[in-house]
């Protein structure tokens, strides 16, 4: 643990700092990048999310690893993860499994079938299902961990994909149309078992600001800026379909945690509503491959105002992400900071992963360049 052991609290907040500023639009000498390393090379992904010793032991090899390989910006975050489906066990679902042990779990059948059924929902314990896992383990990570290494939030998607794991997938999109008002009290109660799942959640680690924010995501959010919503399915509907059934429990959830991010892989056909939540967001989290056909749509609807996230997490060579990164800056400047966040794996040598770093810093510290910035402090 040389890396954890000798980490510097004055390094860190450096680094915070220029997060800090650039999601203000504030000058920077470099945009900030962002590294996550998963290691499958001791235990499998399915060994992990069932066991959190494991999960601790191969986070704390991983984030010493980076703390030594990186000079600059990596913000140390560990993370508890048992799947996409804790809700979804809350609600009493079992977790499904494929054959190949580095699949993620799902859910292996959708019980409401008819949208009547919804009204017989109740809201369940609040350490049922995968919760009781995930608070155990917070709880030890924060005890063990020192306070300069962030802990993720748990992986709960947003109402919309607590729906898509209970909800029949036909019925998913149909009841939009058909059955409205059911959808809505369905809503608003996923969006309240969601509240309680993250009020536990920082509970168990003592303080909101020991996370990156409130959900999955390992890039260090600024303080006052910790919300986080999912919404991948925004990608198979309108506009008109996200106004209505998405960004109202987006909404529920953030009136507790204002500020922050949405995540939706991509791509994105609501795009120009995303910063225009109540109270409104700072940004998008989204997957290079599937927005890249999107940059010059992003570069004017966050424009000056919203920062984009773009993770590298599609197995993109050394080559790749600095050709895609070098591609994001060309599209965004000077009127958007793109981050990118790259979810390295054990395949990536020492040497490599260096020369990754220093081809993106070459390329973030020009883009910092070009940014039109909202004032010289």
């Amino acid at each position: 643990m040389e890396g954890i052991k000798d980490i510097q609290h004055e390094e860190i907040e450096k680094r915070k700092e220029r997060v800090r500023r650039a999601w203000q639009y504030r000058r920077v000498d470099h945009i900030p990048l962002n590294f996550f390393l998963d290691d499958f090379s001791t235990y499998s992904l399915r060994e992990q999310c069932r066991s959190g010793e494991v999960q601790y032991e191969v986070n704390v090899r991983s984030i010493d690893r980076l703390l030594r390989l990186f000079p600059d910006d990596y913000i140390p975050a560990a993370r508890v993860w048992p799947g996409y489906i804790t809700i979804a066990t809350m609600f009493g679902l079992q977790a499904h499994w494929s054959d190949d042990p580095n699949q993620p779990p799902g859910v292996k059948d959708h019980p409401i079938r008819d949208m009547e059924q919804v009204y017989d929902l109740e809201i369940p314990d609040r350490s049922s299902g995968l919760m009781s896992f995930n608070l155990r383990w917070l709880r030890y990570f924060a005890e063990q961990l020192p306070e300069d290494v962030s802990l993720t939030g748990i992986d709960l998607g947003g109402p919309i994909n607590t729906a898509k794991d209970l909800l029949d997938t036909n019925l998913l999109y149909t009841a939009f149309y058909d059955s409205p008002e059911a959808y809505h009290h369905f809503l608003d109660l996923a969006a309240e078992v969601q509240i309680r799942c993250y009020q536990d959640i920082v509970k168990a680690v003592g303080d909101i600001n020991r996370l990156t924010c409130i959900d999955f995501g390992p890039a260090w959010a600024p303080e006052g800026r910790k919300g986080f919503v999912s919404d991948d399915l925004c990608a198979s509907y309108s506009p008109e379909v996200f106004q209505t059934f998405s960004r109202p429990y987006n909404n529920k959830i953030l009136q507790h945690w204002p500020g922050g991010r949405i995540h939706n892989c991509g791509p994105h056909p609501s795009l120009e509503l995303y910063l225009d939540h109540e109270p409104a967001l700072n940004g998008l989290n989204c997957s290079f491959r599937y927005t890249r056909a999107e940059l010059p749509q992003i570069k004017q609807a966050f424009k000056g105002r919203g920062i984009v996230e773009f993770m590298f997490d599609n197995g993109e060579s050394l080559e790749e992400i600095i050709e895609g990164y070098e591609e994001i800056a060309d599209s965004l400047a000077p009127e958007v900071v793109g981050i990118p966040i790259v979810w390295l794996t054990d395949s990536w040598r020492d040497d490599a992963i260096r020369e990754l770093y220093h081809g993106l810093l070459d390329i973030a510290e020009r883009y910092a360049l070009e940014i039109h910035w909202h004032s010289e402090s």
